[in-house]
């Protein structure tokens, strides 16, 4: 958090670094203002004061003093250069939004009488089929920029309480959403990369004493050469991978396999994937080891 003192009145705030400290109310209008600066509708510098007044709640009174106005534009300006906080600069000095949250800010979601649960904390709890339909409408925004698909991935995570995911009409459910305040949408789309990001760069979890590294299963083999958008999330080939695990009975058929906790089977495929590495090694070795007794 910031700390921000204010003397004239003696009194010190408490400011978000980033989107990750802010709760229900500060994340949906950060997440307003992200999308509406990363589409140039304002600058930075518009941005940080929006958000300012945002994060410490506050309301833009004009002064009838020419002189007072211009002090308090010049103090709100240079609060505001805090937030800069909420973004990092790499190398080539481009602009990136700070996402390393995996807690959910926006649980509950009331909209046309119903209210809508989303994902918990870490998105435990969520189905295989969620994650892997969010994955796709997640690069498919990001291939096409499409706002449908923002709605469409806020829909599938978001459900009435004891609904399934499996048994929604998700094309009805879209046009239910027509009229969600953007805020939602592109907030929860900016939990999801942030998810994804931990997903794929991060996330190493505990079962049974032993560490499992999840990172595995995003990562090209060292001896692929393909080209991949660093901007895109990799996904797992998931739509293949889905159609292998049904095969191979493991979670039953293609339908129970979607309806199983997304996590479990994140961790069978991880067992495969060491499993295939180690018989790739041991067929190396025996092709290697073949080689040298022809030699000889």
């Amino acid at each position: 958090m910031h700390s921000l003192e204010i003397p004239e009145i003696s009194k010190r705030f408490w400011i978000p670094e980033n989107l990750g400290e802010c709760d229900k109310r500060q994340y949906l209008d950060a997440a307003k203002l992200v999308l509406m600066f990363q589409m140039g509708d304002i600058t930075k510098e518009e941005f940080r004061i929006l958000l300012l007044y945002s994060l410490m709640n506050m309301e833009f009174k004009k002064s009838d003093l020419e002189n007072i106005q211009d002090e308090k534009w010049e103090n709100i300006f240079i609060a505001s250069e805090v937030l800069n906080s909420f973004f990092t600069i790499d190398e080539a000095g481009q602009m990136h939004l700070v996402q390393d949250y995996i807690h959910n800010p926006v649980k509950t979601v009331p909209y046309k009488l119903s209210k809508f649960k989303g994902p918990k904390d870490s998105f435990q709890g969520i189905t295989y089929g969620q994650l892997e339909d969010g994955v796709g409408e997640l690069n498919n925004f990001i291939k096409y920029g499409e706002i449908e698909s923002l709605v469409k991935l806020f829909a599938i995570f978001y459900l009435k309480n004891g609904e399934k995911y499996s048994k929604i009409n998700l094309e009805k459910r879209i046009k239910f959403f027509d009229q969600l305040d953007i805020r939602y949408v592109y907030g929860f789309y900016l939990l999801f990369v942030s998810f994804f990001n931990y997903l794929t760069k991060e996330c190493i979890i505990v079962l049974d004493g032993k560490e499992l590294d999840l990172r595995i299963l995003f990562s090209a083999k060292e001896e692929e050469t393909t080209e991949i958008n660093p901007d895109e999330p990799e996904s797992l080939g998931m739509r293949a991978t889905s159609f292998q695990l049904a095969e191979s009975g493991v979670f039953g058929t293609l339908p129970e396999l979607r309806e199983s906790d997304a996590m479990m089977v994140l961790v069978r495929m991880y067992d495969l994937v060491l499993r295939n590495r180690k018989e790739d090694q041991e067929r190396t070795k025996q092709e290697e080891s073949q080689k040298t007794e022809s030699h000889d």
